[in-house]
């Protein structure tokens, strides 16, 4: 018998095909925004150089865009994370 058979506790750390849906699935939110965006595994931040009223707006949009995509696709952005 393997020795993997002789695990008594634990708990699984996720799936290979997990991760990848994840990214299938929230692939098109660079579509909604035009400020930068990076995206890892379950992380999402949007950035951009805001210098001037007109960039601050932009962004504003931006997150509001993408407050709109969160709904529309049920999935909630986690706010308290830093």
């Amino acid at each position: 018998m393997s020795d993997w058979c002789n695990i008594l506790s634990g708990v699984p750390q996720g799936s290979v095909l997990g991760p990848l849906l994840f990214v299938i699935y929230i692939n098109d939110i660079d579509e909604v925004v035009n400020s930068k965006l990076l995206k890892y595994a379950d992380d999402s931040k949007i950035f951009n150089k805001v210098n001037s009223v007109e960039k601050v707006e932009n962004l504003r949009t931006n997150l509001r865009s993408l407050v709109s995509w969160s709904k529309e696709w049920q999935m909630l952005f986690n706010l308290r994370k830093v």
